[in-house]
């Protein structure tokens, strides 16, 4: 099973982890949906930019400059 966990890019290298285990990504016109294994989601406005995925290590890293929580 391939869960991630995913990081807010705080600057000058720093991250937050701002969810675990999260199972599914949704791509819509009004940002981004992430949704954990026991179905917890959190939403991205969509200005927000996603830096990389690392499908190996099982993380995700956003641009903190655009993201804000609903």
């Amino acid at each position: 099973m391939c869960l991630a966990t995913v990081y807010v890019d705080m600057g000058d290298g720093q991250k937050e982890e701002v969810m675990q285990d999260v199972a599914f990504i949704e791509f819509k016109r009004q940002g981004f949906l992430l949704t954990t294994i026991l179905g917890e989601e959190k939403a991205f406005p969509a200005g927000s930019k996603v830096r990389n995925i690392d499908l190996l290590n099982g993380s995700m890293v956003i641009d903190e400059s655009e993201s804000s929580n609903p």
